[in-house]
């Protein structure tokens, strides 16, 4: 896994490896320690919950952590349930108005939609 995760983080792709909940913290650690300490390379995660008070600066917070992360070839670990609780979030915010927060995590998913490289970890 993690040799798939290196060669697949080229600067053009954000590479996202998706692992179960309750494997979270052994790939996380797993995945630092192999990528971070032998290749050099940056591991990071990018919790997400639909109860979180969200401003336009936020969101464009994570979008631009994103895009440089993309850039320096780093990995993503991310959890199925923060990948659904973003995109319902943003159905939330549409519902409700909010429009430029709804602008900017559209902004966001569509960063991470034609960008992003997926490896799913089940094991």
């Amino acid at each position: 896994l993690p040799i798939i995760a290196a060669e697949l983080a080229d600067g053009e792709a954000l590479v996202r490896v998706v692992v179960l909940t309750s494997i979270f913290n052994t790939n996380f650690n797993q995945l630092a320690f192999k990528l971070g300490g032998l290749l050099n390379r940056e591991v990071m995660t990018l919790p997400f919950r639909r109860d979180m008070l969200l401003e336009e600066k936020h969101v464009e917070s994570m979008r631009s952590v994103l895009k440089k992360f993309q850039a320096s070839r780093g990995v993503l670990v991310a959890v199925r349930e923060h990948m659904l609780s973003m995109q319902l979030k943003y159905l939330e915010s549409c519902h409700k108005g909010k429009t430029a927060v709804a602008q900017q995590l559209k902004q966001l998913l569509d960063l991470i939609r034609d960008s992003a490289r997926d490896i799913i970890d089940e094991a």
